[in-house]
């Protein structure tokens, strides 16, 4: 056995953890099961997971491994069974629609939503729905259901786009900080609920948070990297090669990052380039450090951010045509979607609502890894604002990252639940530097308000712990329209999965708390992130979807219609699945004579209705002389039912 792994003497005091590469000093095992048995016996167990955190583990012997390692685990958690289920209810299926018709209209430049213009949402998220429905020939053919693989080619881009996001942070965190700090950035982020949730999910937050995080990744790359200081350190008369070596790659990366925030503009509309530019410009007072802006390769960027950015954009704003409230692209877009959201409110459905609201969903939202959020705020306040070193920029540009996207959306006066999504990935990078500075530290030995602040950080896991355990549906409420449906608690039935993750997880992190080992702490939250995420995206969103998308229900009925002819209604709903999985075939019935002409054709007729609608319904059908059954209710929103002539 290597020194660095000899049981120390029984004369020295027992050491609480391996201790970083740079402190040199040796390292030791747990103490003996004897003197603390609960937390030897988890020090043991962890101890292999421990070494593969440490600064000599096999993850960390290039930068490729460590890259490799992150995208490997977000590919291994976001990516299986994407396709299985349909697109969920409202946002998922309505982004859906507009693609299906671009595909068929043969037209990815005016987007068109039922029988008029869809002014509302930028392209992005409709351009990569619609290149997975032309992949997959998902366009109905003689009004049938969609093709199997439909919804797996629509979903895959998103996914895709997001380990890129993860893949990039470990980059740039790991040159910036540490390696070992840019594979916790990784770990962390792909194991935080809404982040692993949001990759499932083809909406325009998706994207816009993963260009977001690509593009403040690579400008740490472009400003903080070791290849940035030295370009600037290095002077044409040493080593010019070297030189126009080293400033080719800093412009690579800063036209790189204009490139992703141009994306991020035609992703989710000006909040893609103002959300980063505020980021940049808090920096920039933070750190007075105006000499910035004659690196930052300005007039080059502004080329490749309006090349990407512009056209779809001045092509709309100089069109005609109106959409479906007689909006034309200027007043629906920027006036009515942007500043009156911003100012009046409108779309939201958490009014009056205050700085708390997103402290809420953020416990959710970073899940289990709040535990070390108390330790990440604590090493802020130690910051000196005034340090020039990469790691400790990093540190602040990544703080400031999440305060101004906190202030944004917490001073907006339309909130949902998932606006908190932009925080999260800085809040990831953030938890990782404390967690390498844990680990770094972890022979040094640990005062009380160390103590005090992993300590609060298990309270705040629990106490979280016991509000998912409780009221599930806060994990699903996090991305989902109407946060007052039903819960399908019964048919799911989440929480004794959720009770056995939580308690061993718990268990684990305070055996390591216990035991002083601060390694096998960040071990043990490891573990249990990963095994969360993987059941809350595997199994756990899986089996919700069934309730969300109406999918399966138009499955039964084109199987279970005799011919094309046979028609199908929606009465008295706008819940968009019907549009997208009909093709827009579907009779929209919202009043009581177009239901009447409805139920007068002859031969058999096929309803989508609410099941709290279904009792007044059937009354109704039975009056016009027709019989009524149902025939699906695999969810607990809709029923599929099947009306006869008697």
């Amino acid at each position: 056995m290597s020194k660095k792994h000899q049981e120390p003497a029984a004369s020295q005091p027992a050491a609480t953890d391996a201790p970083s590469a740079e402190s040199g000093a040796a390292a030791v095992q747990p103490p003996p099961a004897a003197d603390k048995p609960l937390s030897a016996v988890i020090a043991r167990v962890l101890e292999p997971l421990s070494r593969f955190f440490g600064d000599e583990g096999p993850i960390f012997r290039t930068e490729r491994h460590t890259v490799a390692a992150a995208a490997i685990l977000a590919a291994l958690i976001f990516l299986p069974w994407l396709g299985a289920v349909g697109l969920w209810d409202c946002w998922e299926v309505h982004y859906g629609e507009v693609a299906r018709e671009m595909v068929a209209r043969h037209d990815p430049i005016y987007p068109y939503w039922e029988n008029a213009y869809f002014f509302s949402k930028p392209p992005l998220t409709m351009w990569m729905q619609a290149l997975g429905i032309w992949i997959s020939n998902g366009l109905a053919e003689g009004n049938s259901h969609l093709g199997i693989y439909v919804e797996w080619a629509m979903r895959l881009p998103f996914a895709a786009l997001m380990i890129l996001a993860v893949s990039l942070l470990t980059l740039a965190v790991g040159r910036t900080v540490s390696r070992r700090a840019g594979l916790l950035s990784g770990v962390v982020l792909s194991t935080c609920p809404l982040f692993f949730l949001l990759a499932r999910q083809t909406v325009t937050d998706t994207p816009f948070v993963a260009l977001i995080t690509c593009g403040m990744s690579a400008f740490m790359l472009a400003e903080l990297s070791p290849q940035a200081v030295r370009a600037r350190e290095l002077s044409e008369s040493e080593n010019a090669e070297e030189k126009q070596r080293l400033e080719g790659d800093v412009t690579f990366w800063w036209l790189l990052a204009y490139a992703f925030f141009g994306l991020a503009t035609l992703a989710k509309g000006l909040l893609g380039f103002a959300l980063p530019g505020a980021i940049l410009l808090a920096y920039l007072l933070v750190t007075w450090d105006w000499a910035l802006l004659k690196r930052a390769r300005i007039l080059p960027g502004l080329v490749v951010f309006l090349a990407v950015a512009l056209p779809w954009y001045l092509t709309l704003s100089l069109f005609d045509g109106k959409d479906d409230g007689s909006k034309t692209f200027v007043d629906r877009f920027f006036i009515h979607d942007h500043f009156n959201r911003l100012n009046k409110g409108v779309h939201t459905t958490t009014p009056n609502t205050t700085f708390t609201y997103f402290i809420e969903q953020l416990g959710f939202a970073v899940f289990p890894w709040l535990v070390l959020l108390p330790a990440a705020f604590a090493r802020l306040l130690k910051l000196d604002i005034r340090s020039k070193t990469p790691a400790d920029r990093a540190v602040i540009l990544t703080a400031l990252w999440a305060a101004v996207a906190f202030l944004v959306f917490t001073l907006s006066a339309t909130k949902f639940h998932h606006y908190c999504f932009p925080i999260v990935p800085a809040l990831a990078v953030l938890t990782a530097a404390a967690a390498d500075e844990l680990l770094t530290r972890a022979r040094q030995g640990e005062g009380g308000r160390g103590i005090l602040l992993l300590l609060f950080g298990l309270i705040l896991y629990a106490v979280v712990a016991h509000d998912l355990w409780k009221t599930p549906a806060h994990l699903i409420n996090m991305y989902v329209y109407k946060y007052d449906r039903p819960y399908p608690l019964e048919e799911v039935a989440p929480q004794s999965a959720f009770m056995t993750l939580f308690i061993l997880g718990g268990a684990g992190m305070a055996a390591a708390f216990i035991g002083r080992s601060r390694k096998s702490l960040v071990a043990a939250a490891a573990v249990f992130a990963v095994a969360f995420a993987i059941y809350g995206s595997w199994i756990h969103w899986k089996h919700l979807t069934y309730h969300w998308s109406q999918r399966d229900i138009f499955w039964a009925y084109y199987q279970g219609r005799k011919t094309a002819d046979e028609p199908i209604g929606a009465y008295y709903m706008n819940w968009r699945g019907e549009t997208f999985y009909s093709s827009n075939t579907i009779r929209q019935i919202k009043k009581p004579e177009k239901f009447n002409e409805f139920l007068d054709q002859k031969g058999t007729v096929w309803i989508l209705v609410e099941q709290s609608r279904y009792e007044k319904m059937s009354k109704l059908v039975q009056r016009r002389n027709r019989k009524i059954e149902i025939v699906d209710r695999s969810g607990n929103k809709f029923f599929l039912a099947r009306s006869t002539e008697r």
